[in-house]
């Protein structure tokens, strides 16, 4: 199970170096996508480390659901204003358009990922 934490934590740093990427040029809807894919996979990470499968889900509240004793998570509302950024930026005709995200959004998306990230990181050092 270890080694499959270190491929979801993986993903989910290479996720962040994306949002963090997006961000510096201005793409800003790309941004959010990435920040949520980072959230994403750190807590199917966690899911493994704590020695489960994790959900096939993209729904970030219930990914962190099940590993709420694991993983502390602050502004915790930003994973239910998160979830729908894998959708969003991906699919124009779900939401009536390509979205357009402003630069304060992708910036606290992009703080909060980084955040969950470290937590998760610092999981995998205990």
């Amino acid at each position: 199970m270890r080694e499959e934490f270190g491929w979801w934590l993986s993903a989910a740093r290479k996720s962040l170096e994306r949002a963090e990427r997006a961000f510096e040029f201005g793409d800003y809807e790309a941004a959010a996508f990435w920040s949520q894919q980072a959230v994403e996979f750190s807590l199917k990470a966690a899911h493994v480390l704590a020695g489960r499968l994790p959900p096939r889900t993209h729904h970030l509240p219930t990914l962190l659901r099940g590993v709420e004793g694991l993983v502390e998570v602050r502004e915790r509302h930003l994973l239910s204003e998160l979830t729908p950024y894998y959708s969003i930026s991906r699919y124009p005709d779900a939401f009536g358009g390509t979205p357009v995200v402003a630069e304060e959004t992708a910036s606290r998306f992009l703080r909060f990922a980084r955040g969950v990230v470290s937590e998760v990181e610092g999981l995998g050092r205990d």
